[in-house]
């Protein structure tokens, strides 16, 4: 077979004897390997490093390394970041909620050749206040909401800039929380942003508010429900809502490992993710004492995937619900890049075929950035955003991580060809 490629797109696919290569075109020999689309990330987040230091809200080291310089350090290095996924073969990401400066990262990855497409939702609308995660600049990546009027009021100033997505953060606790005025926030920030022609997405990780989002409209859910197993009402809520589906497997584990001090790079992270966040992980930076010993209780229950996350992914797929590879990267210990394929393969341990994380990570997340009909096929016509691996990636979802050649746009880039940044 041939791709032929001109410009930004895709030309011609299809046999080598039926496909005129024009003279003096670039050519990429992949005999003995395999082209698949770009792969679509559907939630990172810019605003965080993956290192130790990113999230004091979780874990303070700020004596160690100030917030406000891990910030700075984090938008001075935004082009290794970018690299760092088109080494991946990851081609376009959807930041799903950070500072109003997000909107700022699509400008500059829209500018960049060697930057995967970027779609941003803003600061998230939350149920909960998050002051240490306010650097006092004004523009906070997570802002409480606590009326409809207030939610409605932030999301009009977001749908201001644009966003792919705007995204409320559902934290419930029953022992406190009105679900019934919860819900309500959330459907009135649906209908606002739905009247703007922008998605909603939800951040609810337990059963009873994951259904309240979808009565309210919700359009994608951004994890998997993890204490419960999804019910014959939520499978319905989300059949008719045609919602969007991410696990995100990888990152409560990614967190136990790096505050309990046992993180370790795979192969994968060690060549194509940041060096410096590698270095700052590995070295087992957290102090004894900074984590309780009941905290220490509960990252050890995560150390492997949670249960019902990982049930819940086949019971969505048994479902029908259309489920994307997103890896929640940015979070500590899940880095930027790579932790693509960690999520990737925690998928396949799941139970899904090598065929179905394939079709989540390519054609699924197109249309989950809003672009199905640009991406995720290799096909005549769509944006050439490709990937040229050294192995077959229906054999093993393995051969994900043995990329050749990496295409965005028709640009060609070898993953191991790193900008300077990158290795600093």
């Amino acid at each position: 077979m041939t791709v032929l490629v001109r410009g930004e797109r895709i030309a011609a696919v299809g046999p080598s004897s039926s496909v005129t290569i024009p003279q003096g075109a670039l050519r990429i020999d992949a005999h003995g390997k395999w082209v698949v689309p770009g792969i679509v990330d559907t939630h990172i987040h810019f605003f965080q490093s993956g290192g130790p230091y990113t999230r004091p809200d979780v874990v303070d080291l700020t004596k160690s390394v100030p917030y406000a310089q891990e910030v700075a350090g984090i938008r001075e290095h935004l082009d290794t970041t970018f690299a760092s996924w088109i080494a991946c073969g990851v081609t376009s990401v959807a930041d799903m909620g950070g500072p109003f400066w997000n909107f700022e990262v699509r400008k500059r990855a829209a500018a960049t050749d060697r930057a995967p497409r970027v779609f941003v939702a803003g600061p998230l609308l939350s149920m909960v206040e998050d002051a240490k995660l306010d650097l006092g600049t004004g523009d906070p990546p997570i802002i409480k909401v606590s009326t409809a009027e207030e939610a409605v009021a932030l999301a009009r100033r977001q749908l201001e800039k644009k966003p792919d997505f705007v995204k409320v953060w559902f934290i419930f606790d029953p022992k406190k929380d009105d679900l019934v005025a919860q819900e309500a926030i959330v459907r009135a920030v649906a209908d606002v942003t739905h009247a703007a022609g922008v998605r909603l997405a939800v951040h609810a990780t337990r059963l009873a508010p994951a259904k309240a989002a979808l009565r309210a409209k919700a359009d994608i859910l951004v994890h998997s429900v993890d204490d419960a197993l999804l019910d014959d009402e939520f499978i319905a809520l989300a059949r008719e809502r045609h919602v969007l589906y991410t696990p995100t497997l990888i990152m409560p584990g990614a967190y136990a490992r790096s505050l309990l001090n046992r993180w370790h790079a795979t192969d994968a992270e060690r060549a194509l993710g940041d060096p410096k966040t590698v270095s700052d992980l590995e070295a087992g930076v957290v102090p004894e004492g900074a984590v309780s010993e009941a905290a220490r209780a509960r990252l050890e229950a995560r150390l492997r995937p949670l249960p019902f996350a990982v049930e819940n992914v086949l019971r969505a797929r048994d479902a029908g619900i259309t489920m994307t590879v997103g890896t929640d990267a940015g979070n500590i210990g899940t880095l930027h890049g790579p932790s693509v394929f960690s999520e990737m393969l925690a998928m396949a341990d799941a139970g899904l075929s090598p065929a179905e994380v394939l079709t989540a990570a390519t054609a699924n997340g197109a249309a989950y950035i809003g672009k199905p009909t640009d991406l995720g096929d290799v096909a005549a016509g769509k944006l050439a955003d490709l990937v040229v691996l050294d192995a077959d990636p229906l054999a093993s979802v393995a051969n994900w991580s043995r990329t050749y050649r990496v295409l965005k746009g028709g640009h060609v880039f070898d993953p191991r060809e790193r900008p300077r940044a990158a290795i600093k």
